[in-house]
């Protein structure tokens, strides 16, 4: 028997499964529900969507960002009237704060995955934001997640994600191109090694000094950039990031501030 109630999970995602098994060690009664398989390797598998929902004290969304309003109005006629809808659906702030608007004031709650790794297992931190966040949190709170307090505005949670997402994945991308640029002059065994040591001396400090650096000398870093142009046009390969280093360089150049970059 539980000792702590019932949370329905309607959809699938990979975070969702390691929520749901979080939970269920903690003692919550897990259910689940998705049309798109017939069983589930975490949680008990609703018959329908009103079973999940039936009893539920909080029910959270995993569907994806194609049909986040087909899953939310078919849940709002179901909801318990003191139940939470947690949403960890995919999207953007906009589309959340329309998904707070079909319930009830306190009921929702945009609920974001922060820097979960599969490979180490680690469990996830999820960020909290909408009128339903503070109870949501409380609900589970007894359980291992780590859960922090954004705010009450729906969608702010997901504004933090998707920060993220640009800065992690744009580093990525930035990495990828250096490597396949390296690749294009021989240098790709040299690069690598040299990419993973540039990552080793990383700090709070090395951020704050590429801030700064660019303030003072962008022009010269534009001309720098010119210069690898010029170098990678001889070996035939078309970088897909300079031009959008050379296009926030002019930026800058035109007079648009960075933010946090004067000196101390």
């Amino acid at each position: 028997m539980s000792v702590h109630p019932k949370v329905a999970f309607v959809g699938h995602s990979e975070a969702g499964s390691v929520v749901a098994s979080e939970l269920i060690k903690a003692g919550f009664d897990v259910v689940g529900f998705d049309l798109a398989v017939s069983r589930s390797p975490i949680a008990p598998m609703a018959k329908s969507l009103e079973e999940a929902v039936a009893g539920a004290a909080v029910v959270l969304s995993l569907g994806p960002s194609s049909a986040p309003f087909r899953v939310a109005e078919s849940v709002v006629p179901l909801l318990a009237k003191s139940a939470l809808y947690g949403d960890l659906s995919a999207g953007t702030p906009a589309v959340k704060k329309e998904l707070a608007a079909l319930f009830d004031d306190g009921s929702y709650a945009d609920i974001a995955v922060v820097g979960q790794d599969p490979v180490s297992g680690e469990i996830p931190a999820l960020d909290v934001a909408g009128t339903g966040a503070r109870k949501l949190m409380d609900l589970l709170g007894p359980s291992s997640l780590r859960l922090e307090y954004v705010s009450e505005v729906p969608g702010e949670a997901t504004a933090r994600r998707l920060f993220r997402s640009l800065l992690v994945k744009g580093m990525a991308g930035v990495i990828t191109d250096s490597l396949w640029a390296a690749e294009s002059m021989g240098l790709q065994n040299w690069a690598y090694q040299e990419i993973l040591e540039e990552f080793e001396s990383h700090s709070a400090q090395t951020a704050k000094r590429y801030l700064l650096g660019t303030a003072l000398h962008v022009k010269r870093r534009q001309i720098e950039m010119m210069d690898v142009v010029e170098m990678l046009n001889e070996t035939g390969y078309e970088s897909t990031m300079i031009a959008a280093i050379e296009f926030t360089y002019g930026r800058i150049l035109h007079g648009k501030k960075i933010p946090f970059s004067k000196a101390p």
